[in-house]
């Protein structure tokens, strides 16, 4: 199941992530605070993706972001028309997630995208206001090999998380199925009921910037640079984990943007 929620905002920077799952988490928080509780009360795996669609009218240009009170950095600013509107999608297999983040974004109605890190884009706070809400039908498939694109990037590390290139296809399906295997036994309680088999068909590499609070704390650096790819993959597996992997993302991080997957 996945939902569409059409967003005002004139600007945002180019490290937007880590303040969507501040939305995320402040809808459910709204909604049922001891389901927020219970869902981040650790490290565990959660049953969401979700991937944001800026409007192609945008305007790119370098400018100031105050991550927090520590990092003051200068990179990309997105800018938008008055008219515009930014898609956000969220997908996941729990109807109970989705239940309380639908109700929690109805009675959200604005959210100040710059509040808890202290956050301001050219000396400016950002809020964020939710214009509609939708449910979207989903394209489940009832085959065992299905051709997905990414709607974010996919990411997969090694144990010692280092990036895993598709090039080198098999150690790349290897940790693919180490990876599933860990969060499908984390959120559904049980292993990939047949391996996966990723097949490249236009793919490339992608490098995407994010920041996280713990990593700032831990590493005493602004920005994490991770590695992932993009584009268009056949995988194949068992029909009933391919439709959990389409809701819920593929591969780490999905919690956190990366990704996500449309059927084609």
């Amino acid at each position: 199941m996945r939902i569409k929620i059409l967003l005002i905002v004139n600007k945002l920077p180019i490290l937007y992530r880590h303040r969507i799952i501040s939305f995320i988490k402040e809808s459910l928080k709204i909604s049922n605070i001891d389901y927020k509780e219970s869902l981040y009360s650790g490290i565990n795996a959660k049953p969401f993706t979700f991937s944001l669609l800026m409007p192609a009218n945008r305007t790119v240009r370098k400018g100031i972001i105050q991550i927090d009170k520590d990092f003051i950095i200068e990179d990309n600013i997105f800018t938008f028309d008055k008219d515009s509107y930014l898609s956000l999608f969220i997908s996941s297999y729990d109807y109970k997630f989705l239940l309380n983040l639908y109700n929690g974004i109805r009675k959200l109605k604005t959210f100040h995208f710059s509040s808890d890190d202290n956050m301001l884009v050219d000396n400016d706070k950002i809020d964020i206001m939710v214009d509609k809400i939708s449910v979207l039908n989903e394209k489940n498939t009832n085959n065992n090999e299905v051709v997905f694109k990414t709607n974010s990037p996919v990411i997969i590390n090694d144990k010692d998380n280092k990036p895993i290139s598709f090039e080198n296809l098999n150690l790349f399906n290897e940790n693919i199925n180490i990876i599933e295997n860990k969060i499908f036994k984390s959120i559904i309680g049980r292993d990939l009921k047949k391996p996966l088999e990723f097949i490249p068909i236009n793919i490339k590499k992608q490098v995407a910037k994010h920041t996280l609070s713990e990593f700032r704390e831990k590493t005493h650096k602004p920005i994490m640079y991770l590695n992932g790819i993009e584009g268009i993959f056949e995988l194949k597996g068992d029909v009933d984990d391919l439709n959990i992997l389409y809701q819920k993302g593929l591969g780490l991080r999905t919690s956190q943007g990366f990704g996500m997957l449309e059927v084609i």
